[in-house]
């Protein structure tokens, strides 16, 4: 399977709708009764979320990504011709690899739509009976079916988008207890230790070994 290669960038569209932790409950836990620090509590938890995605290279709360690329992975036809000079002759395609491409900070929900550009930024949608959509994995995965032939990004940079949703669903609770669990850690080792960094804060609150069951094995 192909994760990203360097010719990729990954843009959060729309970011989480909620955090995977209520004011309320990280609170509770650190037995805080007064409202004075309500804005500090709530930036920790914010930055508990981040440090625990990427950490983990996972998506908690369900959001919207595009996967840009360059170009179709393992694609030889761009070894016959120069993709950027559309005057050129096409040769026959060949298919990309079987094993796909893999989607950035699973759960993979769905795939919404790929966009394939040409040099005047016209958009060409690749039908999606071209490709299957595996949610099963971790990455989920963007695969072609047999037989399908994917359009050239004729566009210098950024020509092919792919359109999905991740994260492990739309409430706080859908996220699992163990990753909250570290949350709450780094949230009450930061709120106690001010001038913390994120790699101390991982290590001395012990997140980092409840977080590491969840890290992607690229990531290991």
């Amino acid at each position: 399977m192909h994760l990203p290669s360097p010719l990729y960038r990954l843009v959060e569209t729309a970011p989480p709708a909620v955090e995977p932790l209520t004011l309320s409950e990280v609170k509770t836990f650190l037995r805080v009764d007064q409202s004075n620090d309500d804005n500090f509590i709530t930036g920790l938890i914010t930055a508990a979320r981040m440090f625990c995605e990427a950490e983990t290279g996972r998506a908690l709360i369900e959001r919207n990504y595009s996967l840009f690329l360059d170009r179709w992975p393992d694609d030889e036809r761009y070894s016959a011709f120069d993709y950027r000079d559309a005057e050129r002759r096409i040769p026959t395609p060949l298919v990309i690899a079987p094993r796909g491409i893999g989607l950035p900070y699973p759960p993979l929900v769905s795939v919404a739509q790929v966009n394939v550009y040409a040099a005047d930024n016209s958009v060409t949608v690749f039908d999606a009976s071209n490709y299957f959509v595996d949610t099963a994995g971790a990455p989920g995965r963007l695969v072609l079916t047999l037989g399908a032939v994917p359009p050239l990004p004729w566009r210098i940079a950024n020509g092919i988008e792919i359109q999905y949703t991740a994260g492990y669903g739309l409430a706080e609770t859908d996220v699992p207890q163990l990753l909250r669990q570290g949350m709450m850690q780094i949230i009450a080792h930061l709120y106690e230790h001010r001038g913390d960094s994120p790699d101390q804060a991982l290590l001395a609150s012990g997140a980092a070994a409840i977080f590491k069951p969840y890290r992607l094995a690229s990531l290991r």
